[in-house]
């Protein structure tokens, strides 16, 4: 088993809008789709946000142990006719992706991560940092900016990457 991740699942990491992330508290599994922003430090992380009180949030408190979900079927290019960049406007995501779902191929891998998920309080001094990574990520349109990083009633999380597996369509897994 390796300890970095490969070019492959990184350029994925960076490219794809969404992630599944599953909890598990009192044996009870929950899966949520969500945003997210890739970091890569000393280690690899995944900054997410998610209003206090969800059943995540509670989730994560109690039990930080999480597992993410991707699939490459997310990173299909973009043309000029579908992209925003030089508009100074952000994509609306979800609008994206059902629109785009017919047009994308059908996806040749997928890729599970566990880790630790961490809870940074506002006054933690690194929660400007991650908050400004997250918010600055072009895929998260401003609908879901202002609904899930910059409400006063968000918590903002790192997730640690522990484990990486990657499965292609016949079946073939790798672990780094």
């Amino acid at each position: 088993m390796s300890t970095k991740l490969p070019e492959s699942v990184t350029k994925l990491l960076n490219s794809t809008r969404y992630v599944h992330l599953a909890t598990c508290l009192d044996n009870i599994p929950h899966v949520s789709l969500m945003n997210y922003t890739y970091y890569h430090s000393n280690a690899d992380y995944i900054i997410m946000t998610t209003p206090k009180g969800t059943t995540k949030y509670e989730n994560m408190v109690a039990n930080p142990n999480v597992s993410l979900l991707l699939h490459d079927w997310m990173a299909a290019k973009t043309t000029s006719e579908d992209s925003s960049e030089g508009t100074g406007k952000r994509r609306n995501s979800l609008y994206e992706f059902l629109t785009n779902l017919n047009k994308t191929e059908i996806s040749r891998v997928s890729v599970m991560i566990n880790g630790k998920a961490e809870e940074i309080p506002v006054n933690a001094e690194n929660y400007t940092f991650f908050k400004s990574l997250h918010l600055n990520n072009s895929s998260i349109d401003e609908v879901q900016a202002e609904n899930y990083i910059k409400d006063d009633n968000t918590a903002l999380f790192i997730i640690k990457i522990d484990l990486c597996k990657v499965t292609d369509t016949e079946n073939n897994v790798e672990e780094y």
